[in-house]
């Protein structure tokens, strides 16, 4: 259940990314390439922030914090190797 719930979150998290930086859906110009940095900085906190909650008594948080990971961090990674 975990693992569902953390993988729709990094789903919904990189449409929403996809959307709003990529699409061309909402502003005429795709955000730049260094934004990916700041997206890979994001995934990283979130993931230090789902090992702390795992590992700190609060492991009901752990799946959210873990889909903002991927879903940031995967986001940043398919948009420096794709676009």
């Amino acid at each position: 259940m975990r693992v569902l719930r953390a993988t729709a979150v990094a789903a919904a998290v990189g449409g929403i990314l996809w959307l709003m930086l990529d699409s061309r859906l909402v502003s005429p110009q795709v955000a730049p390439r260094l934004a990916s940095l700041s997206l890979g900085g994001l995934g990283a906190i979130f993931g230090l922030g789902a090992w702390a909650t795992a590992v700190g008594g609060q492991p009901e948080r752990a799946p959210l914090l873990a889909g903002l990971s991927l879903g940031a961090g995967g986001y940043a990674l398919l948009r420096l190797i794709a676009f």
